[in-house]
């Protein structure tokens, strides 16, 4: 088989049978971008054919057999093979690997080893990002924010963010999910909550629409109820609980928002979450001049200069997170 792919480590890795020595290799295999992405593959093959097939018993010998002679047959041929073939070649092995690692984890109860030094990370630079983990519980990550999480994850469900993400997470009694940000952990069984932990910002919020949360932060511990919304000061270390916004701290990971007769001042506040920059208004613009529109993945500067045709107004951008919108006079005819 292909020298290059250690398929013994990757194998015992998703089977959950793994030493120290083994997967302190695996982790150093997994520095190279091209292996990070091959493995982030197989992970997500693994998850989709686990959930298509729980109910379907397969032979498994006989797909350990087919996957071992696709691979031999790969690399029997010319290494001239274009670079294509061989991740489809890599693929179909990899839907044979799959369905019977898949009855392993389901039927077999593993031990994981866990090196915090081995993580996968994921960031959403511009724009925002959807990421479906290991256990299946979704992530969207907001513009400007990061992920990481070690690639043993089932034994230890934490997670690393920086920035602002909403969860919606798999129920595990046994193995809580856990967000770390900026000294502040949120533990959750199985529900769905928004994280804002923007290092810009002065305080870390989470939000909380179903199931229930409790976080920890200098040494205060407190259970959020849905509707209830928590602000822990990065500074003083406090912690207030306060009704919450529930649109305005959700909307953000939607395709689309929309707005009905909504003045500049409302739509700004969705704006500046949407895009992830800051925006002054100009005081003199009248709140009676209203806005109805529909966002979906247009850029601000396309949707400002919608609004600038529905209204007298004018903005300029300072930089790449901050904008000025001024009000223009009419012109006399």
């Amino acid at each position: 088989m292909n020298k290059d792919i250690p398929w013994r480590f990757i194998i015992s890795h998703l089977k959950g049978d793994v030493d120290e020595k083994e997967e302190k290799l695996f982790c150093e295999w997994l520095q190279e971008e091209r292996n990070t992405l091959l493995f982030r593959e197989l992970e997500s093959l693994w998850r989709e054919i686990r959930e298509e097939t729980s109910t379907y018993t397969p032979d498994t010998d006989y797909y350990w057999r087919q996957m071992e002679s696709r691979m031999l047959r790969k690399d029997e041929k010319p290494k001239s093979v274009p670079l294509w073939k061989f991740w489809m070649a890599v693929s179909v092995a990899t839907v044979l690997l799959v369905l019977s690692l898949t009855f392993s984890f389901l039927y077999n109860k593993t031990e994981y080893w866990t090196d915090s030094s081995c993580k996968l990370s994921y960031s959403s630079l511009s724009g925002k990002s959807k990421i479906i983990l290991p256990d299946s519980s979704v992530v969207w990550l907001n513009s400007g924010s990061s992920l990481r999480y070690a690639v043993n994850f089932f034994e230890n469900r934490e997670v690393d963010l920086s920035g602002e993400a909403l969860f919606d997470v798999t129920k595990d009694s046994r193995h809580p999910f856990v967000v770390s940000t900026s000294g502040v952990k949120v533990r959750v069984h199985g529900t769905r909550f928004n994280v804002n932990s923007y290092s810009k910002e002065e305080n870390i919020l989470v939000t909380l629409f179903q199931g229930s949360v409790s976080l920890e932060a200098g040494g205060q511990e407190a259970y959020l109820h849905p509707g209830e919304r928590a602000s822990v000061s990065k500074k003083y270390r406090t912690l207030d609980i306060t009704s919450a916004d529930m649109f305005y701290d959700s909307f953000w990971a939607s395709e689309s928002v929309r707005f009905e007769a909504k003045s500049l001042r409302y739509i700004t506040r969705y704006l500046e979450k949407w895009y992830n920059v800051k925006i002054e208004v100009d005081p003199s613009i009248p709140d009676s001049q209203a806005y109805t529109f529909t966002i979906k993945d247009e850029s601000l500067e396309v949707i400002l200069r919608i609004m600038s045709r529905i209204n007298p107004i004018s903005y300029m951008f300072d930089g790449n997170d901050h904008v000025k919108i001024t009000h223009v006079e009419p012109s006399k005819k």
